[in-house]
């Protein structure tokens, strides 16, 4: 019995290793980068409405808005023109899918959830897509060579709602399973449990009714730009609108603004503040600058009435 446990166990901690690479993004000193065909960019994804700056190379943990960010490492990349596509992972190969599986998929624009027809982006690829379910899906890029006309491609098959447990919990509850039955087969489970049982009840009611998970979300954040669309190297005034999540406008709050490029790691250029508290919700935003195109991050700290938050609005310029 004990030699089962412990075989048991040694599969718990070897299955990690071999047992979930997959797809077109590999990390590479903890660098996530795909490779379409020979050419690789600096590849990652940010759920901002959810994990806020933090990065992912293919598994996301929640369905809500995602950025996908592609840097390139290949100047080749900067001429090519790339296409963007995320379809359900119909192949039947789970987290294998390869290029030939999805050319195999019957009705391709059926099982797609998200396109994005080619562009050259000649300094930072950047999409926003949000995911309506969890589940399985692929993502697949694809740049064109312009001189010979070639398509070089990459997949890497994806979970929305991925909880980083694998096969965890199962192999778990095996090793549970099995000395349980030693126990019972021993008679020493009796003799435990009519010790212990009513303590291990009585942890079991209070884990119950403790709250977990991270608090809901109370405010959302949008705004507009009367000087006309962000743009680079200018100075720019915002209206922030700022409304509870069911919808009623938020007035009276105190506002900071922050943010930056999570990709190269610095904030903002300028140091914004709210001016003016337009009333309905609004508030008008002065000294919004941008010094460079990508993926941007502003940060909307709200204060009213002892609650505190902060929203991530996410910007590509």
């Amino acid at each position: 019995m004990i030699r089962s446990a412990l075989a048991l166990l040694f599969l718990c901690v070897a299955l990690p290793q071999f047992g979930f690479a997959h797809g077109g993004v590999v990390e590479e000193d903890d660098i996530c980068v795909i490779k379409v065909n020979y050419l690789r960019a600096h590849f990652k994804i940010y759920q901002p409405r959810v994990t806020a700056h933090e990065q992912f190379c293919e598994d996301l943990p929640a369905a809500s808005e995602s950025v996908f960010v592609m840097e390139y490492m290949h100047d080749a990349l900067q001429a090519m023109p790339i296409e963007f596509r995320i379809v359900r992972n119909a192949t039947g190969k789970g987290r294998f899918a390869r290029m030939e599986h999805v050319a195999a998929i019957e009705d391709l624009e059926a099982e797609t959830v998200y396109f994005h027809s080619a562009v050259v982006e000649p300094d930072v690829y950047t999409i926003a897509h949000t995911f309506e379910e969890e589940g399985d899906f692929i993502g697949i890029v694809s740049a064109t060579n312009q001189d010979t006309g070639e398509v070089y491609a990459a997949v890497f098959p994806f979970e929305v709602g991925f909880t980083g447990w694998g096969y965890w919990p199962l192999l778990i509850g095996l090793l549970v399973l099995i000395q349980v039955q030693y126990l019972a087969m021993s008679g020493r489970l009796r003799r435990w449990f009519g010790r212990a049982g009513p303590a291990v009840l009585l942890l079991g009611v209070t884990l119950l009714h403790m709250p977990h998970g991270a608090h809901a979300a109370e405010f959302v954040v949008t705004y507009s730009t009367p000087d006309g669309a962000p743009g680079i190297n200018r100075m720019q005034s915002w209206i922030l609108h700022v409304e509870t999540v069911e919808g009623v406008p938020v007035e009276g709050a105190e506002i900071e603004v922050d943010g930056g490029m999570p990709a190269h790691n610095h904030g903002l250029p300028t140091k914004p503040r709210v001016t003016r508290d337009l009333g309905g919700g609004d508030y008008r935003l002065d000294g919004m600058r941008f010094h460079m195109r990508g993926y941007w991050e502003i940060v909307v700290t709200i204060r009213r009435e002892g609650i505190e938050e902060a929203v991530v609005v996410p910007l590509t310029l």
